[in-house]
């Protein structure tokens, strides 16, 4: 998997969206739009003037506005933000920093943005972006993404076997960036995290990118930010998109959108 080939790809892109669509409940929203914001692609869900902006998953060369819209619809109804989804350019077409400035763009170009989050990729790309995007409440990451280098003990003790893999996980790094250790590509290695809104993470037991959300959130503690962590036994990587296969799908977005929404009451 190394490289693969556009076929490849393609099946790739076309294979998550009907997972997705498999495993997702699709809950019915108020008010669901899509547009452009500085030329990016969003698709926005309620009418709410504070608005989260998410960015999905996917290995950053895979994942979609439609992968993403039923995880987008249930932030939305329970946390009554509007949710500014982000449909960024992918790798290796268009290869790193595009997706993260198509989600700075976004950020910067949305009126009432209180937070930014994200999962899988997403929640790299989310976290990069809050480092540059001063004045955001709250971060929120889903099973991030955020050491491109791939060195975390997870990744060896669940990277084989069914689901992610780390030898998907080397593919993907590869087509996305040849600079893995740069902080922009890889949050987690950024020398300091100091001045970072609260942030809410999930992680899954058996996910290879486990300890990286777990480490994110004990560094941002130690360098005298907020932080709140919940791993899910028994579950994998992606878990809380699943919410018509697992009953944990929907308990994980019922906990975020509470985290969620106890911090900006604070804030």
């Amino acid at each position: 998997m190394e490289h693969l080939l556009d076929g490849e790809l393609a099946q790739l892109r076309l294979g998550l969206d009907a997972f997705a669509a498999a495993v997702s409940v699709t809950e019915p929203v108020e008010c669901v739009e899509d547009g452009l914001v500085g030329g990016v692609p969003v698709r926005s869900y309620g009418t709410a003037a504070q608005v989260l902006v998410w960015a999905h998953g996917g290995g950053f060369v895979s994942g979609s506005l439609d992968a993403i819209d039923p995880v987008c619809r249930a932030l939305s109804n329970r946390t009554g933000l509007r949710v500014v989804s982000v449909g960024y350019r992918l790798a290796p077409e268009h290869p790193f920093p595009a997706a993260l400035e198509d989600v700075l763009t976004v950020v910067r170009g949305t009126p009432g943005v209180l937070a930014v989050g994200g999962d899988s990729a997403g929640g790299g790309l989310a976290a990069a972006a809050a480092r540059e995007a001063p004045g955001l409440r709250a971060l929120v990451l889903l099973c991030p993404w955020l050491d491109l280098t791939l060195t975390s003990p997870s990744v060896l003790e669940e990277g084989s076997g069914a689901g992610l893999t780390a030898e998907a996980l080397r593919a993907f790094a590869s087509l996305y960036t040849d600079q893995p250790a740069d902080p922009r590509a890889s949050p987690l290695l950024a020398p300091d995290l100091v001045g970072l809104p609260p942030v809410v993470v999930v992680t899954a037991e058996h996910d290879p990118l486990r300890d990286e959300g777990e480490r994110y959130a004990a560094r941002v503690v130690a360098a005298g930010g907020e932080a709140v962590v919940r791993r899910w036994a028994g579950t994998v990587h992606g878990f809380a998109g699943m919410t018509a296969e697992l009953a944990e799908a929907a308990e994980a977005q019922d906990w975020v959108a509470q985290r969620l929404v106890e911090v900006l009451r604070r804030a």
